[in-house]
């Protein structure tokens, strides 16, 4: 399991909010989904979040951006992951330059999300790692 732990999901369909939550509550997150921009800025500003999974089109084509563009301000940690019913290669593109860790596209295979999640947790503790040893390498001086 990763060690991400508290998930932001954000998606208008009930359906998928329905489906997907548990789902992801069986594989350890503690989820707060919302369906709507505005319920999930203000949960951006309420709770610290490991992951944010969230629909490219909630309330208008492209709105998700807003949403990771909001945590990625506030919340520069979290790990940001697109779903998607209708992609396309401008977005693809606009996902790559707000670096978000993955774009899924709807129905998302659960494994292949539980995957991304588990290996950029890794990836950004290992990171960490080794920017701090890098960091008091720097610091010293040789003998």
């Amino acid at each position: 399991m990763t060690s991400a732990k508290n998930l932001l999901f954000v998606d208008d369909e009930d359906s998928i909010r329905l489906t997907l939550t548990p789902i992801l509550k069986k594989h350890g997150f503690e989820v707060t989904a919302v369906a709507n921009v505005s319920d999930a800025l203000a949960q951006i500003d309420l709770s610290k979040y490991d992951v944010l999974v969230s629909d490219l089109n909630i309330e208008k084509p492209g709105d998700g951006f807003a949403v990771i563009a909001a945590m990625k301000v506030r919340q520069p940690r979290c790990l940001n992951i697109i779903l998607t019913a209708s992609p396309d290669f401008d977005t693809a593109q606009q996902a790559i330059r707000l670096s978000v860790a993955d774009y899924f596209i709807k129905p998302v295979n659960v494994e292949e999300l539980l995957s991304t999640i588990a290996n950029a947790g890794s990836r950004k503790s290992t990171e960490s790692r080794s920017q701090g040893s890098r960091c008091r390498t720097e610091g010293t001086s040789p003998q």
